[in-house]
């Protein structure tokens, strides 16, 4: 055999070594890459940051003093104390999600008024959404592997897009009420025409066709209210109808996708909330033995217990809207393919504009 044909000199013969940047591996260089929800416990930096926690505690209590001002205790939920039990405190945060979807104030409480209901939920919605714009923005940026904003820059941001998420809350309480006339116009001509079972029955139908679309618009908007908040805070060039759409069309079509990083989120934040009691537990147990040894007032002892009850809330609040950021960027990309480190993030540094041509200038060269 000629030495040319020789599978030791060929070069054709010889191989080529594995390729190992294509195909699947190509994709796999990370952990999250194969595991995406890893990317929402970068989000645990925000319980160690004092000016968030401290805005979250501002905003809770602000919102619990117009609340004893309008006389809505019965129209919004109780914010529980360290010492609830696990089923307490879910209760509290599904009656606090319900409380800034306006469209639930058609399933309130038959005991309240319907106005106290509707200026409960609408209070709330006021209060807490530039707060939410701001921590879903910082859980964001956390998630795609960015620093944080400084605050100034992350109040600026979300105060510029309040309006825009004070919109979208109230878009689905509108379409409701449409769909709600309409069904009450059709009870009229009921009572009119009186108990004909075959005109009965078509207007049973009618009344069908007009009510799933309210469902559907009512109940999706539990989740994509909170999820157009955090399309208008991580958006470029945000608007209030295409963050709401967007919204939408994760819960309705990647429903399995939200319900996994759903029970992430509900692991991080039961993580966090073990980790808030049984320090402010520890902390009111030193606090209330040094105010027994300096012989401090009752009353100072247990307006300072109070205060520190409501930190786990405080805590919780802030991690739960900072988880938000992180689980809006992976519906995102579950939707739509668009990686999560492809988040717009304004130039801190903006180009300095160009110069002013002088007229003297323009008028010699003419």
């Amino acid at each position: 055999m000629p030495p040319e044909d020789s599978s030791a000199t060929n070069e054709t013969q010889m191989h080529g070594g594995y390729d190992l940047e294509t195909g699947l591996l190509a994709r796999l260089r990370e952990w999250t890459d194969v595991f995406p929800w890893l990317r929402l416990i970068r989000i645990l930096r925000v319980v160690g940051s004092p000016p968030l926690l401290g805005l979250v505690g501002l905003t809770l209590i602000v919102w619990k003093i117009g609340i004893t001002l309008l006389v809505l205790e019965q129209a919004t939920p109780e914010v529980p104390e360290i010492a609830s039990t696990a089923n307490q405190q879910f209760n509290f945060f599904a009656a606090f999600i319900g409380q800034l979807n306006p469209a639930s104030a058609f399933g309130g409480d038959p005991e309240t008024v319907w106005w106290k209901t509707l200026l409960g939920i609408g209070w709330s919605v006021f209060v807490w959404t530039p707060v939410v714009l701001l921590l879903s923005r910082q859980g964001g940026l956390l998630t795609a592997g960015r620093p944080l904003l400084p605050l100034s820059a992350a109040l600026s941001l979300a105060m510029s897009r309040t309006l825009a998420g004070w919109l979208a809350a109230l878009v689905p309480l509108g379409c409701v009420s449409v769909f709600a006339v309409l069904i009450m116009m059709i009870g009229w001509i009921s009572g009119f025409v009186g108990d004909i079972t075959w005109l009965n029955s078509l207007l049973a139908g009618a009344t069908l066709l007009l009510a799933i679309p309210c469902g559907l618009l009512a109940f999706g908007a539990n989740a994509a209210i909170p999820l157009s908040w955090a399309a208008l805070a991580n958006e470029r060039d945000p608007d209030a109808m295409d963050s709401l759409s967007r919204g939408y069309e994760y819960i309705f079509r990647r429903p399995l996708h939200l319900v996994a990083y759903l029970l992430v989120s509900a692991i991080i934040a039961s993580v966090i909330s073990i980790l808030a009691v049984g320090i402010t537990k520890t902390a009111i147990q030193i606090n209330s033995q040094v105010l027994n040894f300096a012989h401090a007032t009752d009353g100072l002892a247990v307006t300072s217990s109070n205060f520190l009850d409501h930190v786990p809330v405080v805590v919780l609040l802030t991690a739960i809207w900072s988880l938000l950021g992180g689980v809006y960027l992976l519906l995102r990309y579950d939707a739509g393919g668009q990686e999560v480190e492809d988040l717009w993030q304004a130039d801190p540094r903006p180009k300095p504009p160009l110069p002013n041509i002088p007229s003297q200038s323009i008028d010699s060269k003419s």
